[in-house]
Order: C-alpha cells, then sequence, then structure tokens
C-alpha cells in the first residue's frame, strides 16, 4: 500500500486517498475546519519528498496559493491525493507553528527564545501577507468553485467531523510538552524584542 509520513510518523494509505483523509483517520495533527472542501485552508502542509506520487495541483490550490508557496511545496491536503506508492513526506502548517512555538516557550539546550521567535513570527507574517495579496479575489473565486451552500456550510458529516478533531486533539495532548524553565535566559527580553523588530522590517519590505 502506498506509504506517507506526516509529521514524521508513517501511515499506510489507499491509491488515490487524500492525505487529509489519511491524517484525520490517524489523528495526526492537521487542520480541517471546513472539512475538507478547500475553503479553510487549514489543513495545509509542506511536501518535503515524494511530490512526484502525487496528483496536480487543483484549482483550489490555485486560487489560494502565490507562486512563491507552490514553489515551496505547499499544498493543501483535502486536495492531495496518492497517484503512487511512495512515500511521500509531509510536514502540515499547523504541526509546523507548534513545533516553532514549542521552541520558543523551552528552547533547545544552547539556543535562545529570541532565535526561535523570528522564525515563528515570519511564518506568521507571510501567511498574512500571501492572502492580502490575494484577496478579495481568492475568496470570490472559491464561492464562484463551491457555491453559496457549500461556503457557508461546508460540513457534510457533523458526527465524523467532531469525532475527528476529538481524535486529533488526543493524539496532540498525548504528544511531549516542553517544561518551563524556572529562571528566564539571560538577555531574552531584549533578544524577543530585537527579533520583533526584525520581523516588522522584513513585513514593512513585503
Amino acid at each position: 500500500m502506498p506509504v506517507v509520513i506526516i509529521n514524521d510518523v508513517a501511515y499506510e494509505a489507499n491509491p488515490g486517498e487524500r492525505l487529509l483523509d489519511v491524517a484525520r483517520r490517524n489523528g495526526a495533527h492537521i487542520g480541517f475546519v471546513c472539512d475538507g472542501q478547500g475553503i479553510c485552508q487549514t489543513c495545509q502542509c509542506r511536501v518535503l519528498d515524494g511530490a512526484q506520487h502525487l496528483n496536480k495541483l487543483s484549482k483550489a490550490e490555485e486560487i489560494w496559493f502565490p507562486q512563491s508557496r507552490i514553489a515551496n511545496g505547499n499544498r493543501l491536503a483535502c486536495q492531495t491525493a496518492m497517484r503512487g506508492p511512495g512515500p511521500v513526506r509531509v510536514l502540515t502548517l499547523a504541526e509546523e507553528l507548534r513545533r516553532q512555538t514549542l521552541n520558543v516557550i523551552n528552547p533547545p539546550r544552547g539556543t535562545s527564545a529570541a532565535e526561535h521567535l523570528e522564525p515563528l513570527l515570519e511564518n506568521l507574517a507571510r501567511l498574512n501577507v500571501d492572502q492580502l495579496r490575494l484577496f478579495p479575489f481568492n475568496n470570490i473565486r472559491t464561492w464562484a468553485r463551491v457555491g453559496t451552500r457549500t461556503f457557508l456550510w461546508p460540513w457534510k458529516d457533523l458526527n465524523r467531523w467532531f469525532d475527528d478533531v476529538a481524535r486529533v486533539s488526543s493524539q496532540v495532548a498525548g504528544s511531549p510538552r516542553p517544561q518551563l524553565s524556572e529562571t528566564p535566559h539571560e538577555g531574552s527580553e531584549q533578544q524577543l524584542l530585537a527579533a520583533a523588530r526584525r520581523v516588522q522590517r522584513t513585513r514593512e519590505r513585503v
């Protein structure tokens, strides 16, 4: 069976199965607010290896993603299906942000919070900038693609949706959590402020 590695964990997939369905079935950390309709983008992921085993970019992805994100390997898991044996390796946006946040809360030995705060803030800033560049046509084109009813109420099976949310939440809650340091890192406040200023300059240049 095809193999997909989501957030460093390998899962079996059915031929033609969407990455979102593999993730939901196994409780992998991924978003799916719109129930896989290609509206909310919370199932974003980055393909690290094996892109040749996936289907081509969908219309929904062309609507939401600027060329820079497409070139970076970003996909919507709800629009991405297995077309080969794999393995395919992806990192979901939800997990990437989680890992970046945990590194800020408790930096790995030999690093500072500021070193990890900057890429987190840049990631968030880039997400917002990419959306603003395409707004409002991304929303208008999505509305035209799915129709008014689905755009306003995308959920097909609320019971399954809640079950999958509970499964993912349970898996994430069971993941290792960092221990907060009892004392702040030396100069941490100044480092955090400096990192925030660098991110602000980056946003102003975009």
